[in-house]
């Protein structure tokens, strides 16, 4: 009986050269991608390699935000943060301070008690820079401070703060007097009732 002999498969022949090209990039890709961050080092030298059957695998990009989808979304955003849950003693001042290494602040308003003067623990800045309120917001949403963690957000654009410029000037109102003569009568009156009282407990006050 004649032996058979098996001829070993061929080795598979390599894909062609156009299959090894990466693809072609457009000018609206480049233009999206343009002010993203760098890639990371040897992602540039990735090239398509050939499977055992001849077929290419090309690695997946992960999704990536148009930088002019991000520019389109500020432009809807104004200057203006507002921050809530903000910690006792953190007042204006405070606020100007800390906010400034954002970038140039125009206005500070902190909501206060329209009776007492007291903080309301809310209040908002206006950037000169849209910019910077939206770096400002994304940096000290969820921040702790002083135990406290502050809720910051970014005003739509055309929002103001009018309500609260009213509040402001209500706080440590001073009232003049309208009748200084009759003020000073009552003045007067209240001081000799309070010596009849020290003189009727047999205290011989002079002031």
């Amino acid at each position: 009986m004649a032996r058979t002999t098996k001829h070993a498969p061929a080795p598979p022949q390599p894909a062609a050269a156009d299959k090894l090209q990466p693809e072609p990039v457009s000018d609206a890709e480049l233009d999206g991608f343009s002010d993203s961050d760098a890639e990371p080092s040897g992602a540039a030298d990735e090239q398509p390699q050939p499977a055992a059957a001849g077929h290419t695998i090309r690695p997946q990009q992960p999704a990536r935000r148009s930088g002019a989808k991000k520019q389109a979304a500020r432009t809807d955003l104004s200057g203006i943060i507002y921050i809530s849950r903000l910690p006792h003693g953190f007042h204006e001042r405070e606020l100007s301070t800390y906010f400034a290494q954002f970038g140039d602040i125009k206005q500070v308003r902190l909501a206060r008690n329209k009776k007492t003067g007291n903080s309301r623990h809310y209040a908002f800045i206006e950037f000169a820079n849209p910019d910077d309120a939206v770096v400002a917001q994304e940096t000290m949403h969820n921040y702790l401070l002083m135990g406290h963690l502050l809720q910051v957000s970014v005003l739509p654009k055309g929002r103001t703060i009018e309500k609260l410029y009213k509040h402001k000037k209500r706080v440590h109102k001073e009232n003049s007097i309208k009748d200084p003569a009759r003020t000073q009568r009552r003045a007067d009156a209240a001081h000799a009732a309070r010596m009849q009282k020290l003189r009727d407990a047999g205290i011989d006050f002079k002031w």
